[in-house]
């Protein structure tokens, strides 16, 4: 789809600029924000409507298909807490899947782990495929591309605060916002896997990562280079942020809209009329990341835990506790 309108309405950058300013007192007690964690009380609401209601043994299944676990929920006060590790720490080590840091430095792949059995572009143990294995205090830096105009990264740098975003599957060109013409590396089938389990109608082709701290924002935009109107579909992991979707009445030119708490876990589906609609993120909360996944890439500290701790990436701990995760699926073509 060709944007012909390039440019946000007027009244929906008013709006994403009032939450950009808001404080976290006024968030939490704004009754435009729709909180999603609180859902009981929307049955009626003006905004919203009831799309469909997924059976949770489906997702439990979804679910465990995805950590690799055939464990079931946990009871309210569990006594032994598991924090899985997923394979998104080694499609961020896979060469293929280009980020950010790419345009300007030389990312070290060949320095990810001291006991390969294989090598980063996917025949090694992925648990080992990880930029986590490298101490944060470490000399190793990413070396600039153009060392006139950039200067190193140390690993510290590039995890905690300039690694902003990853591509998985069709890498998006930002300079000439197309996707390339030549065959994309493999989407990750395990995501693609729990995506298609809940949302049968997207084919995920591609992705966006987005790595986000507090203080960082995501512009007002539309998401048109796609030649597919399949739905988009964004799932939200950490600090809760602020979401904003609207759509211009085209006979009225009444700006429709919704204000979204989205907490960690929480998924927009994003089809039909509003596959193409504007939207953008004008806060991030700091210090709202679930205690359960605060201390992510490292393990929970349960003192009744019958498990041994991994302490592989104990140098890390807290990584996670100030972070959103945004992935942003979408299919390509039709």
């Amino acid at each position: 789809m060709s944007d012909s309108t390039p440019q946000p309405p007027e009244a929906l950058k008013i709006i994403y600029k009032s939450y950009q300013k808001a404080s976290i007192d006024a968030l939490a007690g704004d009754p435009d924000i729709l909180d999603f964690s609180k859902d009981q009380q929307y049955i009626g609401h003006p905004k919203v409507r009831l799309g469909r209601k997924l059976d949770g043994a489906v997702l439990e299944k979804a679910f465990a298909l995805f950590s690799g676990s055939n464990r079931g929920y946990y009871d309210a006060e569990p006594k032994e807490l598991v924090s899985y590790e997923h394979d998104c720490v080694s499609d961020l080590a896979n060469p293929k899947h280009k980020t950010n840091i790419h345009l300007h430095h030389v990312v070290p792949y060949d320095n990810l782990s001291t006991n390969l059995e294989g090598d980063v572009t996917g025949h090694g143990t992925s648990q080992d495929l990880s930029f986590f294995n490298i101490d944060p205090f470490s000399s190793l830096n990413l070396l600039p591309i153009n060392p006139d105009i950039h200067k190193p990264l140390s690993i510290a740098q590039f995890l905690n605060r300039k690694l902003r975003w990853m591509t998985l599957g069709g890498q998006y060109d930002w300079t000439k916002k197309v996707y390339p013409t030549e065959v994309p590396p493999e989407f990750p089938k395990d995501v693609a896997a729990l995506i298609r389990s809940i949302f049968p109608l997207l084919r995920p082709e591609a992705a966006i990562v987005n790595i986000y701290s507090p203080g960082d924002t995501l512009s007002i935009h539309r998401d048109v280079s796609e030649s597919s109107d399949a739905g988009l579909v964004s799932i939200s992991i950490g600090c809760d942020a602020i979401f904003i979707a609207g759509l211009e009445d085209p006979s009225s030119k009444e700006i429709k809209h919704a204000v979204v708490r989205l907490r960690s876990g929480d998924a927009v589906y994003m089809t039909g009329p509003s596959r193409f609609a504007w939207h953008g993120v004008p806060q991030i909360l700091a210090n709202t990341c679930p205690w359960w996944l605060s201390a992510w890439p490292a393990g929970i500290k349960v003192p009744e835990a019958a498990l041994q701790e991994d302490s592989r990436f104990e140098a890390w701990r807290g990584w996670m506790a100030n972070k959103r995760i945004n992935l942003n699926v979408r299919q390509m073509t039709e």
